[in-house]
């Protein structure tokens, strides 16, 4: 006999979760599904009135049974609508052929959520202008130097048939310090160090060390979205605070811990991803103070902060409420995949046991090369990239005041890789992203930098990605799919 299940059937639905709304449907009706809350052949209510009793739209409905279909959870029939399918011995649901059963794992165990970094990894189309990678710019090029430092390590079989140890290079993690030091972290030791294999290693390995899936954290609105794909598939629920040109709105930071308690406060407070803000002296300080009062510990994730304008001091300037983080990967070149983090000593030894457990050690080969190529050549580097940095953002103001038309608000920090852009409402940045791809240019349209929802009227381009005589062309492509859009 078929029932209609109502009892315990609708969820609370969490609508400042980073899990999508028809994800915690479908947990949420999984979980009934195999506790037996919902028996076998269980009648679901129809899509139009589950959305109404939920406040949602009904596709997202509509995607919450679809995945328990794919799952092998419901059956949906014309006429007849959805019911739960019978379960086998052990409580395991009967599925079709050829589903696995690690298909039903919880979100933050196996995640399906947007490609991001896949996106951001892809090679353009040939002719097309792409300002979606965050990469550094082919010239000034760091690979004349850079293979002499590893033309010279090679002549040493120590650096390249050896693991190294877990927690790095010792010479590489001196002049890391020393760098840290110069910028006014002065208690940061080379024991302090970590040397990753990439940042992104870092940003998992803290928000499985700080956190447990269901935990808040603090983000900024709009961030980078490889740092919250982390935190998503990590289960970690994010308070979202705003973003202006000097930064993260502290005083939202501050009006949030009065009444929560995040685990952590993730921030990339030196050109930031996406807008190139930098958080002003007055900001750092009293995101330092605030954290310290709370008890609460500050992620600076800092993969931009040695090309941002000289004297910038790090928030880390708290060593014992912060964790650093950062990279050679903008600096030298992505595909070094070495980045290093800083601790205070306290959780030190559980984040490198979390280390070992994803790669044991990073390249020492690789670590002794960069370790070469600092004393070397690698300030002189930073210094004419900083320069171009400078050069690209003119070339790149003098186009959209030539070829955009007024309504859009462009990003005011100068310096770093991006240019963060507002459309007006008339105008959503994924519609725009189709006409500009039509025309030979693409970017990054707004939504994965924000957490929760938003991110329909921003797009970012990074100015890195192409050749600087392309720069004014894209652009110009870009103005010329706004001018269709609204024509």
């Amino acid at each position: 006999m078929s029932r209609i299940g109502w009892a315990g059937l609708i969820p609370e639905l969490d609508r400042d979760s980073i899990v999508p709304l028809y994800r915690q449907i479908y947990e949420h009706l999984r979980e009934a599904i195999l506790a037996g809350t919902l028996p076998e052949s269980t009648r679901l209510p129809p899509e139009r009135t589950m959305a109404e009793r939920l406040g949602v739209n009904r596709s997202t409905i509509v995607h919450a049974y679809r995945e328990l279909v794919r799952d092998g959870l419901i059956e949906q029939r014309v006429g007849s609508g959805s019911r739960v399918v019978g379960q086998l011995r052990g409580g395991q649901p009967e599925r079709a052929a050829g589903v696995p059963w690690w298909v039903t794992l919880p979100p933050w165990r196996v995640g399906e959520f947007p490609n991001v970094l896949g996106e951001l990894a892809a090679k353009p189309e040939s002719g097309r202008i792409s300002f979606v990678q965050g990469v550094a710019p082919d010239e000034p090029s760091p690979l004349g130097e850079l293979a002499k430092s590893f033309g010279r390590v090679a002549r040493d079989p120590r650096f390249v048939l050896s693991y190294g140890d877990s927690e790095g290079y010792e010479p590489l993690r001196a002049a890391i310090a020393a760098r840290m030091r110069a910028r006014g972290a002065n208690t940061i030791a080379p024991s302090s160090i970590i040397v990753l294999t990439g940042s992104t290693q870092g940003i998992a390995i803290v928000a499985q060390s700080l956190a447990e899936p269901g935990d808040e954290i603090i983000v900024e609105s709009p961030s980078y979205p490889g740092a919250l794909q982390v935190f998503q598939i990590n289960g970690l629920r994010a308070i979202s605070v705003p973003v202006d040109d000097d930064g993260m709105r502290v005083d939202h930071v501050e009006a949030v811990l009065r009444t929560r308690r995040p685990r952590f406060i993730y921030t990339m407070p030196s050109l930031h991803n996406p807008t190139n803000a930098t958080m002003n002296v007055d900001r750092r300080e009293r995101l330092a103070t605030i954290a310290r009062r709370a008890g609460v510990p500050i992620v600076e994730d800092d993969p931009y902060g040695p090309l941002a304008p000289a004297g910038t001091p790090l928030v880390a300037l708290a060593p014992d409420y912060v964790v650093y983080i950062s990279t050679f990967s903008k600096t030298i070149a992505p595909s070094l995949r070495v980045g290093w983090l800083a601790a205070p000593r306290t959780i030190l030894e559980r984040l490198l046991l979390r280390k070992q457990a994803y790669d044991m050690a990073t390249s020492l080969y690789v670590q002794a090369a960069i370790a070469d190529y600092l004393e070397r050549g690698y300030d002189a580097h930073v210094e004419q990239l900083r320069a171009e940095l400078l050069t690209r953002r003119v070339l790149a103001d003098e186009a959209i005041a030539q070829h955009w038309p007024p309504g859009l608000k462009v990003s005011r920090p100068a310096g770093g890789f991006y240019l963060w852009t507002s459309t007006p409402r008339d105008l959503r940045a994924r519609a725009l992203l189709d006409a500009s791809e039509r025309l030979g240019a693409s970017f990054l349209f707004g939504q994965p930098f924000f957490a929760n929802s938003g991110g329909d009227h921003y797009f970012r381009l990074a100015l890195t990605s192409v050749a600087r005589r392309e720069i004014g062309e894209g652009i110009r492509r870009i103005g010329q799919a706004i001018a269709t859009l609204r024509s």
